[in-house]
């Protein structure tokens, strides 16, 4: 198990570097092929969809596959993609690379989830924050291995870096050891039958944390891709500390990462929900409301610590209150944030557009109030059927 964890954990930190690698590299990228800022945004909008289909894929292709060769065959896409965008070839195959880098990724994130939950029985919101915190360096790292090859002036060694790394893990993953594959099949194999479908309470639950992380990767994306344009006209941050941002965010969700699943587990899943997503809220109002440069980078701290456990313990969560159904829950979850993290960062765009940077912020924190009513809501629908006499848990993080 501890080596499967420390696989799960690299496969973590690629789908990090994946997420960011072309965000990080789109000045230069477009400027080599002669495209404008249009074609870019296209193309992170076909990384997004061949992630989604990843996603979607996921289960059916664990049915019929297993675990270990799907994860193997999504290794092995991540890594031939990025050679072939390496070697610079016409635009035509650097969009059909990053469709088959966003599948592989796709699969990776939900898969790695999924069985992540369903193995650590105990201390599941631990074994996923630490997840988290390999994402969360992943996409640290990046960025500076670009600006690194950038002043060799070989930037196009990033995507041969990326593609070393998914080698690697390909190596590591098919060297595992054949017991820890018969449990990964096994355990597909023994969930899938406990339900064929969502009923009655179950799909109201799904119901809820799909708008839960519709909303909060809206949140999280607008922060992470408009957070400098933010910081530049509300604030009158200079250009060049404009990023200073971002980095500050992704610092704060990683500290956060390395606690917060203790933390959940000790004071309960939905407790932690609540005053996180609480939290949230109140630093987006402070930050909606105050201008100053350095109370901003504080405040944006503060968002980040806040939010850096809520999409993995809302995972864990959302699978302990609809047990049985791992794979297909996390998959749609995922996906759902997926979606709504393409549609909301639309919406955030347009309204700076059309008013201003500070409504944008606004926006930002009616986010952040959307998730802690849903959370709300979700604890009502429990602690009415505790009245009823029942239990969806039979786990000491009923919340």
């Amino acid at each position: 198990m501890r080596r499967l964890f420390a696989l799960s954990c690299g496969f973590y930190l690629l789908i990090g570097i994946t997420s960011v690698v072309l965000g990080a590299m789109l000045p230069v990228l477009l400027d080599h092929y002669h495209k404008d800022y249009g074609d870019g945004g296209t193309l992170l909008f076909l990384q997004f969809l061949g992630f989604l289909a990843g996603v979607t894929a996921s289960p059916f292709m664990a049915a019929q596959l297993g675990r270990k060769r799907m994860l193997a065959v999504s290794l092995a896409c991540i890594t031939a993609a990025c050679i072939v965008m390496g070697s610079l070839p016409s635009w035509t195959w650097i969009i059909l690379m990053t469709l088959l880098v966003g599948f592989g990724s796709g699969i990776i994130e939900s898969s790695i989830g999924a069985f992540t939950i369903e193995f650590a029985e105990e201390q599941k919101a631990v074994a996923m924050t630490k997840l988290d915190v390999y994402f969360g360096l992943g996409a640290l790292l990046i960025p500076a291995a670009v600006s690194l090859f950038l002043t060799m002036d070989a930037w196009f060694l990033t995507f041969f870096t990326v593609a070393l790394v998914s080698l690697m893990l390909l190596i590591l993953w098919l060297a595992m050891p054949a017991e820890s594959s018969a449990r990964l099949d096994k355990a597909v194999t023994a969930g899938s039958p406990e339900k064929s479908r969502y009923r009655g309470r179950y799909a109201g639950l799904l119901g809820i944390f799909i708008i839960f992380f519709f909303v909060y990767m809206g949140l999280e994306l607008g922060l992470m891709n408009f957070l400098p344009s933010i910081l530049i006209e509300k604030v009158h941050v200079k250009d060049s500390l404009a990023s200073l941002g971002v980095t500050i965010l992704w610092i704060a969700m990683v500290i956060g990462r390395l606690f917060v699943g203790r933390i959940a587990e000790t004071v309960r899943y939905i407790p932690f929900l609540v005053w996180s997503t609480a939290a949230t809220f109140a630093f987006t109002i402070g930050f909606a409301l105050w201008a100053n440069e350095w109370t901003a980078y504080l405040l944006v701290f503060g968002i980040g610590v806040s939010m850096s456990g809520l999409f993995s313990i809302a995972l864990v969560y959302a699978n302990v209150l609809i047990p049985g159904m791992t794979e297909t829950t996390t998959s749609i979850l995922i996906a759902s944030g997926g979606i709504g993290g393409a549609v909301l960062q639309y919406l955030i765009g347009w309204s700076m557009d059309q008013w201003s940077a500070g409504m944008a912020v606004w926006i930002l924190a009616g986010f952040s109030l959307i998730l802690l009513a849903s959370l709300i809501l979700t604890k009502q629908q429990q602690s009415r059927k505790h009245k009823l006499g029942g239990s969806l848990l039979g786990h000491g993080n009923e919340g």
